[in-house]
């Protein structure tokens, strides 16, 4: 069934019918907090700038 056949068939539907797909929806779709973010690349910040020419930056690429 298309997802334009199941959202044609939803007028149809009884009150009890209906409270049933809202709570599969529900169970279906998870809150954001449980998606896996991307990985975030954090840099340190310097508390001292002038001291930046002490450091050597390296970048190193990670296999999936």
């Amino acid at each position: 069934m298309s997802t334009a056949e199941i959202i044609a068939e939803l007028p149809r539907l009884s009150e009890a019918e209906l409270a049933q797909v809202q709570a599969k929806l529900r169970e279906l779709v998870k809150p954001a907090h449980n998606i896996p973010q991307p990985p975030r690349i954090l840099s340190p910040r310097l508390a001292h700038p002038e001291q930046s020419k002490d450091f050597i930056k390296q970048v190193v690429e990670l296999a999936p």
